[in-house]
């Protein structure tokens, strides 16, 4: 099934990163992470890290060619968050760590694409308002 949001200004697989809901596939077409079977969204996932170098390059250049009409205060909050992401500790981590890759890897395991169930034990969508996730600690993500 096809997602039925406007995703028109889906150029590359690149541009989903930080989304977690869609895949753009080779043909162009948007698919729902949710509607796609797990072995496909392994395969996915192991495509994407392949490119995790270049795909780093790409979003640094991408980042680098917007600057030049920033304001003062928005050049050193670009400055202080294109720092953060060189001092990443590899290409291949900073992507493991996008919305998107780690909503195709909770897919390959069989798993909805946005979990319903934090990894504390309480669901995300609590009607009372009352727990706040922020401060849950997710542990480490083993491949």
């Amino acid at each position: 099934m096809n997602a039925t949001r406007d995703w028109s200004w889906v150029r590359h697989w690149s541009d989903l990163l930080n989304h977690d809901e869609v895949w753009c596939n080779a043909e162009g077409e948007i698919l729902r992470l949710d509607d796609m079977d797990p072995g496909y969204c392994g395969r996915v996932y192991a495509f994407c890290m392949r490119q995790a170098e270049e795909i780093y390059e790409l979003i640094g250049m991408r980042a680098l060619a917007g600057t030049e009409h920033l304001g003062e205060q928005a050049g050193i909050d670009f400055d202080r968050a294109f720092d953060d992401f060189l001092s990443v500790e590899s290409p291949a981590a900073w992507l493991a760590q996008a919305p998107l890759l780690v909503a195709l890897k909770y897919r390959s395991e069989g798993l909805p694409a946005r979990p319903t169930v934090c990894h504390c034990g309480y669901p995300f969508q609590d009607d009372s308002g009352l727990w706040d996730h922020s401060a849950c600690y997710p542990g480490i993500i083993v491949d």
